[in-house]
């Protein structure tokens, strides 16, 4: 490994697990003095546990620091870094600010980068990362990496992206193809994180769709690691109430939901979804590459709502052309104890039939959903699926262990 420098990006928006996520990337690199960070500190004075001043004096420490009243999203924050922080690094390591990593995860990382160049390739290497737990650590964390798999699409546009496991990862050599990068986790040249700059109007909804077809389309060729090198944090529950939608929300700022839906329509017009009533300007797609490549290379259409079967099974890219397509559907299912008021069910089915009133995706609800219903509370989750029909109804069905079928409720789709 040569005398290349990498920058750390980190966002942070008063995270706890900041100072020790600092603490471990030096700990564990080979070159600890090659590395800087770049950091947006978004903060609430009476906090405490994420002041950075044993840090003020390292030259290898950049701070933007804001009040956390003064947010304005997560690509905001991340745009500050890359734009205002980010100087003469070789790389750019793009992170949140809750992670542990691996011994010489530095060099590793140039190293699948220059390997990867030498095949041919112009790579970005990113995904989501195998889970640690800050209150079980080291034993919480994942031994195995993870790949990014298209789940649905939401009825506004954008993709649910979720990482999953990835088969037989103990035969892979090298990084393999990438359909999405993260927003956690992607690291690149200087030149990559000062070309595909991030668009600060994404307030947080489609933040990695948005830097993953941009990165495509300017010519990035797109890895997912086949090793663990970083471990990722979710610290949703251990930031309960710190969270910039809870202190938004508690002060009675909209800018949450604002910024996501205005993001959204962005998000769409980039994806040929919508007619463009917006300049994205610097925030557009590249041209050494077109999005119907991307699709082509990911087996995704966003016109459509559409993913191929090679896509579904979540085989790597990029997709044979003769594979068949589905669409995606996405149903918030709401059932309230007054909609089926049986005291002793068995089980619930959720059945989403065509216009035959045949069942094209059907769940039988029995797990601890169905034991909190029966005390009174309502049965609420997301439920996503992909067919070649077209479901026209929802139809959510009793069943009780001394009656039989009982009282069945019809919504259309």
């Amino acid at each position: 490994m040569s005398e290349r420098t990498i920058l750390i990006h980190l966002p942070a928006y008063r995270d706890p697990e900041l100072i020790p996520t600092i603490k471990d990337a030096l700990t564990n690199a080979e070159f600890p003095n090659r590395v800087r960070f770049g950091i947006c500190r978004q903060y609430n004075p009476e906090d405490g546990f994420d002041d950075l001043s044993e840090f003020k004096d390292d030259s290898r420490f950049k701070v933007k620091e804001m009040l956390y009243t003064e947010a304005k999203g997560l690509a905001y924050a991340r745009a500050v870094i890359n734009d205002e922080l980010l100087e003469d690094e070789d790389f750019v390591l793009q992170l949140d600010s809750h992670h542990r990593f691996t011994e010489n995860w530095d060099s590793t990382l140039i190293g699948w980068y220059d390997d990867l160049v030498e095949d041919g390739y112009n790579p970005v290497i990113g995904g989501y990362l195998p889970m640690y737990d800050p209150f079980n650590d080291p034993a919480g964390r994942v031994q195995e990496p993870w790949v990014s798999e298209a789940a649905c699409f939401y009825p506004f546009g954008t993709i649910f992206i979720r990482p999953t496991g990835v088969r037989d990862w103990q035969k892979l050599t090298k990084p393999y193809p990438a359909r999405f990068l993260s927003g956690h986790f992607s690291f690149g040249s200087n030149k990559w994180a000062t070309e595909i700059r991030h668009d600060p109007n994404i307030f947080f909804a489609g933040e990695e769709i948005n830097l993953t077809v941009r990165s495509f389309t300017h010519g990035y060729d797109l890895f997912h690691p086949h090793r663990v090198v970083i471990w990722h944090a979710t610290m949703r529950e251990e930031r309960s109430n710190m969270l910039v939608w809870d202190d938004m929300s508690s002060r009675g700022d909209d800018m949450w939901w604002r910024g996501n839906n205005d993001a959204r329509a962005r998000i769409r017009q980039l994806l040929g979804v919508e007619e463009r009533l917006v300049d994205l300007g610097e925030y557009d797609l590249g041209d050494v590459r077109t999005l119907h490549e991307y699709e082509e290379f990911t087996g995704i259409n966003f016109k459509n709502h559409a993913f191929q079967q090679h896509t579904i099974d979540n085989n790597f890219a990029p997709n044979p052309k003769d594979s068949p397509w589905k669409n995606s559907y996405y149903h918030l299912v709401n059932i309230t104890p007054d909609m089926l008021p049986g005291k002793d069910y068995e089980h619930i089915l959720v059945s989403f039939d065509d216009i035959e009133g045949k069942g094209i995706h059907q769940t039988y609800i029995t797990d601890d959903r169905l034991v909190r219903f029966l005390q009174g509370s309502t049965i609420h989750y997301e439920e996503m699926f992909c067919t070649t029909n077209t479901p026209v109804k929802v139809v959510y069905w009793g069943y009780s262990k001394t009656q039989g079928w009982l009282e069945r409720i019809e919504l259309n789709f």
